[in-house]
């Protein structure tokens, strides 16, 4: 039974690093989200502000003002290249989190399931040994009634 009992233990450690790693895997998730929301408002950004330098174009606009536009458009796009690694990099380590997440969930599953064989180990010893005992006294009374 302390065999059980060792198991136990492993398993409850298992546990406590399955939720930790479910917990880094939701940060993880959480810190991707933040930045793929960020880089999606900087291409709306760009967009609405590539619509505004095509209708200045059309309106014939000062040459400061058409600069202007196109100096915050290359902005835009160096601060969205720079977010893209970012994302891409989140996106990794959230991969990688949802693995370490998946690897402590089986590791949690096969001492729950190595447990669960030594109960039913135990238990069938255990109602061997009862059936042998209940043999012994039968076979015990039996040679007791015949004399």
């Amino acid at each position: 039974m302390a065999d059980i009992e060792t198991f136990q233990k492993l398993l409850v450690v298992r546990e406590r690093d399955k939720n930790l790693a479910k917990k880094n895997y939701q940060q993880s998730v959480q810190f991707f989200e933040n930045l793929a929301s960020e880089l999606y408002q900087l291409l709306k950004n760009k967009e609405d502000a590539e619509k505004e330098y095509q209708q200045q174009l059309a309106n014939t606009s000062s040459v400061t003002m058409l600069s202007h536009y196109s100096l915050y458009i290359q902005r835009i796009k160096t601060k969205i290249g720079e977010l893209q690694s970012s994302v891409n990099q989140a996106r990794q380590e959230m991969n990688d989190k949802q693995q370490q997440l998946t690897e402590a969930h089986i590791e949690v599953k096969k001492f729950e399931k190595i447990i669960e064989k030594k109960r039913q180990t135990a238990t069938f010893k255990q109602k061997h040994e009862e059936n042998k005992f209940m043999d012994e006294i039968t076979v015990t009374q039996f040679i007791n009634s015949k004399r």
